[in-house]
């Protein structure tokens, strides 16, 4: 028997930990087309932990890229099931798989409400180059195979994502970020499991924060941030490590319409730079967003 899943993200992976700001996802229509993204397993050999990311984070990429780029409802499950396992009700599912041998190959199958295989698409890649225009070439090719149900191509001028490796990490880096927000260890754990846990959040800060002060794309920071954020809430003493690294893709975000310089006011907080904070906070006080200043309130609250 299929054991109970999780509710499905119906969000991007960082909308929650920055506190909701939904002046940045675009609005959703009464009546739009539900798609449900999530990862199936190939087959039982399974694959490592890099394997485990890219798999489990696919489906949170593809479901965000959709937000973003159509006219569709996406929401994303956390876990994967197994490809006889029956989901609940959609219109339209998408079922993301990655092979467990080297040089990873990845199979997105879309299934209609009676669990027909609609089309499948597939991609081989042998090593991160490959593997990124892999992915890079995904999001569209989902939106041509769903379009027979009404789905539309939508331009948004905020969103884009890194090309190549850059987009490996991306995609990876959204299934690592969630799991900031899991797992948190007790206080009684022991002094082996806690060094592990510490380490374990520390690289995927790192690495999030490597991609975010690569590119002037605000999305890799809004990935950061909100990995950054979800870490905060869980209690990890590693976060004020990432100071610098912060700072650094912070200080560059000028421009009050970057994200990245919205979100400045919310990660300074964390850190204990309330001067900055509130700088950002009276700029951004000052346009004529209501959901802005609804976001600024919730901001407030975080110390």
């Amino acid at each position: 028997m299929m054991a109970p899943l999780a509710p499905p993200l119906d969000q991007p992976v960082w909308y929650e930990p920055l506190r909701a700001p939904s002046w940045l996802v675009p609005r959703v229509r009464d009546g739009a087309t539900e798609i449900l993204f999530c990862a199936e397993t190939w087959d039982e050999t399974g694959v490592d932990a890099a394997g485990t990311d890219l798999r489990l984070g696919l489906p949170l990429f593809l479901a965000e890229a959709t937000r973003f780029s159509t006219n569709a409802r996406p929401a994303a499950l956390r876990e994967a099931v197994e490809p006889t396992d029956l989901l609940p009700e959609a219109p339209l599912t998408v079922r993301c798989a990655v092979a467990p041998e080297a040089g990873p190959a990845i199979r997105v199958r879309v299934l209609d409400p009676l669990g027909t295989i609609v089309a499948e698409i597939a991609r081989e890649a042998h090593d991160e180059a490959t593997l990124g225009a892999a992915l890079e070439s995904l999001p569209h090719a989902v939106v041509e195979v769903v379009a027979s149900n009404g789905v539309r191509p939508i331009w948004n001028s905020l969103y884009g994502f890194p090309a190549g490796g850059g987009l490996v990490s991306y995609v990876r880096g959204q299934r690592a970020s969630v799991r900031l927000g899991e797992g948190v260890l007790p206080e009684s754990a022991d002094a082996d499991a806690t060094t592990e846990r510490r380490a374990s959040v520390k690289a995927v800060l790192e690495a999030l924060g490597s991609l975010a002060t690569s590119t002037s794309e605000p999305f890799p920071a809004l990935l950061f941030f909100g990995a950054l954020l979800a870490a905060h809430d869980a209690g990890s003493p590693v976060v004020g490590e990432l100071r610098l690294l912060t700072n650094a893709r912070c200080t560059a975000a000028t421009d009050p319409l970057d994200p990245v310089f919205a979100m400045t006011a919310l990660v300074a907080r964390v850190f204990g730079d309330l001067q900055l904070s509130e700088r950002r906070m009276s700029v951004l006080r000052s346009g004529d967003d209501a959901s802005v200043k609804r976001w600024l309130s919730r901001v407030q609250a975080v110390t």
